[in-house]
C-alpha cells in the first residue's frame, strides 16, 4: 500500500468512533455544504449506498439545489433539497439519530440546516458527525474527523468504508459506490492535476475503476454537458477579466444582470473560476459574484505559496491554501472595493511567495 504524501492515512482503529457512531444509528442524514461541487455531492452518496447496504434509513438532504452537471448523482441515491418553511423537511431532520456532514467543517456552511441541526442536538438525541479535509475547523460536532493531507473528502470516505469493509469482514464498495467516490475524488484533485494528488490517490482511482468506475464517462457527464445558459455566461465572463498590477492579479464580477442576462444561475459560476489563473503571470485569481439577496461571493485561486486561505479566513471563509472562499455580507460595491486593498496589501506580504 502506498501511503499518502505527508506520511497519513487513517487506520480502522482511528476511525473506530466515527464508525461506532454509524453502526448504533438507524436513521441517518447526510448533508454537504452550500453550492454543492463534486466532491461533497460525491462523498455523500458513496456513504448512502454504503450505510443503505448495511440496513440503514438513509436520507440526503442538501441546503441548496444540486448543479445540473451532478444531477446524475441522482440516479444512485435521492437527494432532497432542505425547505427551512416545510414542517414535513423539517420533522425528518429532527426525527433521524445521526447527521453526518461531509466536506465542509464549519458550521455556517450548513446553510439553512443548521439551526433545525442545532435544536436538535440541543434536545440530545442526535448526534453530528464531520468527515472533511479542510483546514481550521470549528468545534461544532460531536465526533469530526477533519485531515488536511487529504486530497479530496471524497479520499476519506474511500477510506472508511475500507475501515468498514475490515471492521465487518465484506466488501462494500460495488459499481455504484465506485462511480460516487470516482466523482468526488477526481473533481477535488482537478482531474488529477493538483499538488494533493499524491500515488496514493492514484492507485485509490484506480481500485475505483477496477471497482466499476467508468472514468471517461464520468469525466464526460460532469465537463461536458454545460447548460446554453452556462456557456452564455462563459463568454460574458471571459470578456469581462482585467488584469491587475502588472499581472499578479486577474479580477472578475459577476453581477446580478450578468446572470439575468444569459439566463445562468449561481453554480454556472464554478466553471469559471479556472481560466482566471490561465494567465502564467497571475498568482492570485478572485471571482466575486453577487448574490440574489445583496452579499458577495469571493472565491479565491493562487498560485505556489500564496495561501489564500489566510485572506478568506479574514471574512469567515476558508478553504485550501490555494483555493479558497468566503462570503460578504454587505454589497459588491463595497466588497470589491474592500477586496482589492486588502488582497494588494496581502501580495505585499507575500513579496516572496510572490
Amino acid at each position: 500500500m502506498i501511503l499518502p504524501e505527508y506520511g497519513r492515512k487513517l487506520d480502522t482503529q482511528e476511525w473506530s468512533v466515527l464508525i461506532d457512531a454509524l453502526l448504533d444509528g438507524q436513521h441517518i442524514v447526510l448533508s454537504t455544504h452550500e453550492n454543492s461541487d463534486g466532491d461533497g455531492l460525491g462523498s455523500e452518496v458513496a456513504l448512502a449506498r454504503v450505510l443503505t447496504a448495511l440496513g440503514k434509513e438513509v436520507s440526503i438532504v442538501n441546503p441548496t439545489e444540486v448543479p445540473p452537471n451532478y444531477l446524475f448523482l441522482k440516479r444512485l441515491h435521492p437527494i432532497a433539497l432542505f425547505n427551512p418553511k416545510s414542517e414535513e423537511a423539517i420533522g425528518e431532520l429532527s426525527l433521524c439519530d445521526v447527521v453526518v456532514l461531509l466536506d465542509a467543517n464549519l458550521r455556517d456552511r450548513m446553510g439553512s440546516l443548521w439551526p433545525h441541526v442545532s435544536f436538535a442536538r440541543e434536545l440530545g438525541h442526535l448526534k453530528l458527525l464531520c468527515v472533511d479535509h479542510h483546514l481550521e475547523p470549528d468545534d461544532f460536532t460531536d465526533v469530526m474527523v477533519c485531515e488536511s493531507y487529504a486530497s479530496s473528502t471524497g479520499e476519506l470516505v474511500y477510506d472508511l468504508i475500507c475501515a468498514l469493509e475490515e471492521r465487518l469482514g465484506r466488501e462494500l464498495i460495488t459499481p455504484d459506490v465506485a462511480e460516487a467516490l470516482y466523482v468526488a475524488v477526481m473533481t477535488d484533485t482537478g482531474s488529477f492535476r493538483f499538488p494533493k494528488t499524491t500515488p496514493y490517490v492514484y492507485q485509490l482511482a484506480g481500485d475505483l475503476v477496477g471497482k466499476g468506475a467508468d472514468a471517461s464517462e464520468i469525466y464526460d457527464r460532469i465537463y461536458n454537458s454545460l447548460t446554453a445558459p452556462a456557456l452564455k455566461l462563459l463568454g460574458a465572463a471571459l470578456s469581462a477579466i482585467t488584469i491587475l498590477d502588472d499581472g499578479l492579479i486577474s479580477w472578475l464580477f459577476i453581477s446580478q444582470d450578468m446572470l439575468k442576462a444569459t439566463g445562468s444561475k449561481l453554480f454556472d459560476t464554478d466553471l469559471i473560476v479556472r481560466y482566471l489563473l490561465s494567465v502564467p503571470t497571475v498568482r492570485i485569481a478572485v471571482l466575486m459574484v453577487e448574490m440574489q439577496d445583496g452579499r458577495t461571493k469571493a472565491s479565491f485561486r493562487s498560485r505556489g505559496k500564496i495561501y489564500v486561505n489566510h485572506l478568506a479566513k479574514k471574512y469567515g471563509g476558508g478553504g485550501h491554501m490555494n483555493a479558497a472562499g468566503c462570503l460578504f455580507q454587505f454589497s459588491s460595491d463595497k466588497a470589491q472595493k474592500v477586496l482589492l486593498d486588502d488582497l494588494r496589501m496581502f501580495l505585499k506580504d507575500h513579496q516572496e511567495a510572490v
